[in-house]
């Protein structure tokens, strides 16, 4: 293949719509406890390659609520699929954290993907993420 040619592949790589920078990260995140208490947080952002990015952190001045914080890192572009590590984590009493759950997600544009699990305290918690392009 000559100069122009490879020029010509990398260039059409180069123009996939999971390649370019105008795309976002929908993320609908809940977790419900095992009194039945339920948090939720939908939220779309944009990620940036090698980049954590913290999507939710929640706060709650009465302590009703569990304070939490989730992030993002993408790992991967390709022209099918986008793969990213997902963290939360809660504070603890004590000032310390803990993380609830660790995943890493792959995707394509427009297909959703979904994380469920259930722990042995009978907290459950859902993650479903969709890259859409702006």
């Amino acid at each position: 293949m000559n100069e122009w040619g490879k020029g010509l592949v990398l260039f059409s790589a180069l123009l996939s719509p999971l390649a370019m920078a105008d795309w976002l990260l929908d993320v609908n995140f809940e977790v419900t406890g095992a009194s039945g208490i339920t948090q939720s947080v939908n939220t779309s952002l944009s990620l940036l390659p090698g980049e954590e990015t913290v999507f939710f952190g929640t706060a709650d001045a009465d302590h009703s609520a569990r304070e939490l914080v989730g992030s993002a890192e993408l790992l991967a572009i390709s022209a099918e699929e986008v793969t990213i590590a997902f963290k939360v984590k809660e504070r603890l009493d004590d000032g310390g954290w803990r993380t609830v759950i660790a995943p890493t997600l792959s995707t394509g544009l427009d297909t959703p993907a979904l994380f469920e699990s259930t722990d042995s305290d009978d907290e459950q918690v859902k993650l479903q993420v969709a890259v859409t392009t702006v």
